[in-house]
């Protein structure tokens, strides 16, 4: 086995980013300027496209990453929105079935004559032949498979004097159902497929030239003396090849931060590929006394280091490479069968966080990334999970220099799930797949963790041994774990983690009743767990859904929900027709699911919050964002837009925050930093529909670091309406304000019919009566636009908003648009939001966003509540008002 993983492996390389990695050797990434077209469309020979004058007038121009579609769309060859309604079923092409081109031309300058010329393709989609020049260099047998990086020596095919032409014709994957097919990309219940199934170039292709020897795949893995962490035992590894047909001498030279120097001395023979380590015992130096250590942003800094590698042969330099790392020891532990904990640099880690997932046309932007890693962090998230959709070096380096943790692994429900049905070629792209990967993430800061399988482990147990073999070989330094779900593997026992659902609405007393441990509830690691739907706002939803078909059960709604048994909102719309009252219209059926979102994913992220280390260890939402617009599954819409959702769960995850426990009728804080607090202050208020105190108390409060604590009891209140206000404070011993948080509760509780429950949901017996809210006596609010400031691109806003009636204002949602009529500003982050306001409180708000993405205009903020009277609010000439629970 050990030989064949070392051919497998040997063919690879290792993509450096361009903004993290300087290459002294030549390097070329093939990036704008090509060309694609169907090999139905032109039917030119190979040999012939692949050569300098072939007339290209009639083909696309793309940039590469692109998907067939992607380029087609960029070639604005459709006249439509894909995304309007269901125009995405009007993509299908027979010709997308068939191979199509992608053609590329590019020098060489002749400084790089005599030097060894590497063509390097990571991410075709899924086959190709490769021709060159003329010649076809490669074929579909050897070049296939989304996740592989792939190592050509094209050397002795390289013009000098004139261009040359790479030409590689593609074809999509074939994936007729789910246990047969390609090992491609796979989407499962997200979406509709898009109908080239992501086929076209997924990654980045280069050209890299070096003289004679080249290093590669730099790895440095810490070793801590725990807890301490004075000193960091530092191993360098990297894989060092010899592009020759003569045997080889180099020398590898290694710095650290420019100030820790090593170096070792390597015989190769021709065309021979090793790998070689520097230890801490035998290179004292790599003892690194205070060294700068990595931390997950909550943590602590997301301190990164530099490592720099070069082989030198004789006197000459072949190829210097350096790249960013992270001092930093992450690990695992089963707490029992059924809990996996984790721990960063010694200390246990609660993650909280969400799953990502890459746009539908595969299409990428390093702004677009950069903005959703801060909208994560905005919502105090600490790990994103990336179930089969590799992103490219630049998403990994945001996690790096942000301090998000990631969790990836191979994808569930399709053929990647089911390595019984796989034949020796599909099983030889598994493992080269699983050797690209290990090779590309394995020194990324970020990285905490791989799966071998998603729903369930490899059900062919040869396959998770040969995995593991790959990871350990390649000294992936972080754990692996068989599954994503709680089943046993046969190969490396329990998982520790857990995805029992749900998938779909539950009510918010749901996760910390679910006693018995079958379920969702706050017990165990959930790597996908969601409490369904995310309605986005009518801003978003118009942009997408036809305004004839803006009802929940038009097919164009439908459309945009999930697959199978996520083909609707039902389940989530008969709750919230139970619980909040009819709807009148659609507007106000969006306004009050804002609030359904809100508290359901608030509640889910407090439950794992208040149970950490006791019975949870950590939870995914499932999911991050969607990869088109979307009406279940997201955190934020597919515009960015934060609504009830987002800041439940940033409401649920601040960093000291105090909470109500639908189950004990208790008051608690959660505290996610590492330190202790003492001189606290809890008050407690309770409301009635009207406005008027019921019940305050204020009690003091002191809690341990990364611990979670309850401090009051609310008692039973006399004369409550049948809909009330829980208000909490949190005040520090300096009496700053540390947490607000509001509750709306019902007299009626809910009660869930657990015999009932499935994989995806349990449903209710009783619901809770919230209609009420309909009817709170209107209160006017003011709005006070109190400082802007500016930082670069960036501007930030103060405002003030204070309710002046007798009454709670309800869900005050403050929106930034683009002057008084304009779309919203996005993305955007406010401190706070679908905020609720005692008689009298004020509150104050921040709003920042990029300069460019408010195209020049004077922001107007606009501002809602359920109960708002228009008549009585008042504001600068920057705000204004609208109703937030409207009628039509």
């Amino acid at each position: 086995m050990k030989k064949l993983i070392l051919t497998l492996i040997l063919p690879l390389c290792f993509y450096q980013a361009f903004s993290q990695a300087r290459q002294e050797n030549f390097q070329l990434i093939l990036k704008d300027d090509w060309k694609m077209q169907s090999a139905v469309t032109d039917v030119s020979p190979a040999d012939k496209i692949s050569k300098e004058n072939f007339d290209t007038q009639s083909w696309y121009k793309v940039s590469v990453p692109t998907t067939l579609i992607a380029g087609l769309l960029a070639n604005k060859v459709y006249d439509f929105d894909p995304f309007m309604g269901r125009n995405l079923q009007k993509l299908k092409d027979a010709r997308l079935d068939k191979p199509w081109w992608f053609r590329r031309e590019f020098t060489l300058p002749t400084s790089e004559n005599g030097k060894n010329v590497i063509l390097r393709l990571h991410g075709i989609n899924y086959k190709a032949n490769v021709w060159l020049n003329g010649v076809k260099i490669a074929d579909s047998t050897k070049v296939k498979g989304p996740f592989r990086i792939i190592q050509l020596d094209v050397t002795g095919h390289i013009n000098y004097t004139r261009k040359n032409v790479l030409a590689l014709e593609i074809v999509r994957p074939f994936t007729p159902n789910k246990a047969k097919g390609d090992l491609a990309i796979d989407y499962a219940d997200w979406i509709p497929y898009p109908p080239d199934y992501n086929g076209g170039i997924v990654n980045n292709v280069e050209i890299k030239t070096y003289d004679k020897v080249g290093v590669q795949y730099p790895l440095v893995t810490t070793r801590f003396d725990l807890p301490s962490l004075s000193i960091a035992h530092l191993t360098v590894d990297a894989q060092v090849t010899n592009y020759t047909n003569a045997v080889q001498d180099a020398v590898i030279k290694g710095h650290i931060n420019s100030n820790i120097a090593f170096e070792q001395k390597v015989h190769l023979l021709p065309k021979e590929s090793k790998s070689v380590t520097f230890t801490p015992e035998n290179f004292k130096q790599l003892n690194i006394q205070n060294p700068r250590v990595w931390w997950p942003w909550q943590y602590g800094k997301p301190e990164l280091n530099r490592i720099e590698l070069s082989a030198v042969v004789g006197n000459k330099v072949s190829n210097t490479l350096s790249e960013n790392f992270g001092i930093r020891e992450m690990d695992s532990r089963l707490l029992d069968n059924e809990s996996r904990e984790f721990m960063v640099n010694g200390k246990p880690i609660l993650l909280r966080g969400a799953a990502w997932s890459p746009d539908i046309f595969q299409r990428r932007s390093a702004e677009r990334q950069e903005q959703e890693v801060k909208l994560v962090r905005d919502m105090n998230m600490n790990i994103i999970r990336s179930e089969g959709k590799m992103e490219d070096d630049n998403f990994y380096d945001l996690c790096d220099q942000y301090g998000m943790l990631v969790m990836t692994g191979w994808m569930c429900c399709g053929v990647w799930q089911h390595p019984e049905h796989w034949d020796a070629a599909e099983r030889k792209v598994a493992m080269a797949s699983d050797s690209s990967v290990m090779y590309w993430l394995r020194n990324k800061a970020s990285l905490m963790v791989w799966l071998n399988g998603s729903d369930m482990p490899p059900t062919d147990t040869s396959v998770e041994r040969d995995y593991l073999k790959i990871e350990k070989t390649l000294k992936w330094p972080n754990p692996v774990i068989a599954t994503a779900n709680e089943t046993r593997s046969k190969v490396s026992g329990y998982s520790g983690v857990k995805m029992a659902g749900p998938y779909e609405w539950v009510p918010p007393i749901y996760w910390e009743t679910d006693s018995t441990h079958k379920f969702g509830g706050a017990w165990s690691f959930a790597t996908e767990i969601s409490p369904g739907p995310s309605i986005p706002p009518y801003e978003s939803l118009i942009k997408f859904i036809p305004k004839d078909s803006l009802s929940t059960t038009s097919p164009a709604w439908l459309y945009h929900c999930g697959t199978g048994s996520f083909g609707t909102t039902k389940v989530f719309d008969k709750a919230l027709t139970e619980r909040y009252g009819e709807s009148t219209s659609l507007k106000n059926y969006v306004a009050k699911a804002q609030a359904q979102n809100y508290e359901a994913h608030r509640a889910m992220m407090e439950a794992y919050g208040l149970k950490k280390y006791q019975t949870a260890t950590g939870v995914v939402q499932w999911m991050l964002s969607n990869p088109w617009p979307g009406i279940i599954w997201h955190t934020y819409d597919y515009y960015l837009y934060p609504a009830g959702t987002y800041f439940g769960m940033k409401k649920s995850m601040e960093p000291l925050h105090v909470m109500y426990s639908y189950k004990s009728n208790e008051v608690g804080i959660i505290n996610s930093y590492l330190k202790k607090f003492s001189g606290l202050q809890i008050k407690a208020s309770v409301y009635n529909i009207d406005g008027t105190v019921k019940y305050t108390k204020t009690v003091p409060a002191a809690i341990d670091a990364d611990a979670s604590k309850m401090f009051l009891t609310l008692p039973p209140i006399a004369g409550l309406s049948s809909t009330y206000f829980v208000r909490l404070q949190l005040s520090d011993n300096k009496g700053d304000v540390q947490s607000i948080n509001w509750y709306w509760l019902s007299q009626r509780a809910e009660v869930l019919n657990w015999k009932k429950s499935n994989w995806y949901t349990t449903p209710e017996s009783v619901y809770a009566d919230y209609s009420a809210l309909q009817q709170i006596p209107k209160t006017g609010l003011k709005l006070s636009h109190n400082q802007e400031t500016t930082s670069g691109d960036s501007t930030t806003h103060t405002v003030t908003i204070t309710n002046t009636g007798k009454s709670v204002a309800f869900f005050v949602h403050l929106r930034a648009l683009k002057g008084k009529d304009g779309d919203d500003i996005l993305p955007v982050i406010f401190s706070d939001n679908y905020i609720s306001l005692a008689p009298g409180e004020k509150r104050v708000l921040t709003c920042s966003y990029s300069n460019k993405d408010a195209v020049n205009t004077t922001p107007y903020f606009l501002t809602s509540a359920w109960n708002l009277d228009t008549a009585k609010s008042s504001g600068d000439q920057q705000g204004g008002f609208e109703a937030g629970l409207p009628d039509k």
